[in-house]
């Protein structure tokens, strides 16, 4: 079973490489945790999708030390890598999470996960996915989603960007709408809304953290809707295509992705003062003997 893990991107608003930030006891980082947790479940495969920027300093500092406990392979999320007539010769900036998960698309044959390398989303979520993963060539749906609740998933040092998901009553997600700056404004969670005026959200809104599972046969879904991204965007400097963005589209033409909630508290580094509470709860948490001293 094999997970693709989306760790090209560097954190803007960190100012630097999250993945490689140490967290715990003896410097393991988020991934680190993510990983441990992953092979517990049961993957025995994680795909890689970075950058050569940062190529020697990843596999020195953090995927290094899981060579001995599960299969690892790298690939590569570079703009230079598409054809030139379908680019802006002078962006820089990635194309987004779709590209990068098509990146794995000639080493997997089989349904497999997805996560974002900086999101801490612990143990029970790795083991739904797994579970799900299992019997999703034989299920009615075509993808998972593992949802987080809203009240689970805000960062201490204020405004994230979170997906809002509307699911129906049997659990089949309906569409993800990103929100931007949402934190919680006098103890409810609150977004500005395109005329910076204050929305309530639901604290039990059920949220995409970019935790997803899919059957092999959206590399070729995904190939599709991504060249057609290209022929629209590919000279803009910043248009993205997303996961979500690719999920919703493909649920109007009738694709199921079933939404699978996780219990579990999302933590992350969405800034240098979101460290001093994670470092806390992570030290909690290998008190209460969930993770032990040393990972690895």
């Amino acid at each position: 079973m094999t997970l693709i893990v989306l760790a090209a991107t560097m954190g803007n608003k960190y100012g630097g490489l999250k993945q490689l930030e140490g967290i715990g006891p003896n410097g393991e980082t988020i991934l680190d945790f993510s990983v441990y947790d992953a092979v517990r479940a049961g993957f025995d495969r994680i795909v890689f999708v970075i950058s050569r920027h940062f190529e020697q300093e990843f596999k020195k500092l953090v995927s290094g030390k899981y060579e001995h406990v599960v299969d690892v392979e790298y690939v590569y999320q570079d703009v230079d890598t598409l054809p030139i007539e379908k680019r802006n010769p002078k962006r820089t900036a990635l194309y987004g999470s779709v590209r990068a998960v098509l990146m794995g698309k000639n080493l997997i044959t089989s349904p497999f996960g997805v996560i974002n390398a900086v999101n801490f989303y612990q143990k029970e979520s790795f083991q739904l996915l797994y579970e799900h993963l299992q019997a999703l060539e034989s299920s009615d749906y075509h993808s998972i989603n593992v949802c987080f609740r809203l009240r689970n998933v805000l960062a201490e040092s204020g405004g994230v960007t979170r997906g809002i998901c509307d699911v129906d009553k049997d659990g089949l997600l309906l569409s993800v709408t990103d929100r931007n700056g949402v934190e919680r404004i006098s103890g409810t969670p609150m977004y500005p809304n395109e005329v910076h005026k204050w929305e309530p959200l639901d604290e039990n809104s059920l949220v995409s953290m970019n935790m997803w599972g899919f059957r092999v046969g959206i590399f070729e879904e995904m190939q599709t809707a991504f060249d057609r991204f290209l022929d629209e965007y590919g000279f803009d400097m910043k248009a993205h295509y997303s996961i979500p963005a690719f999920v919703n589209e493909r649920i109007t033409q009738g694709a199921k992705v079933k939404v699978i909630e996780t219990p579990a508290r999302w933590m992350g580094l969405v800034s240098h003062d979101d460290k001093i509470q994670v470092v806390l709860r992570i030290n909690e948490l290998m008190r209460k003997g969930i993770y032990p001293q040393k990972l690895f």
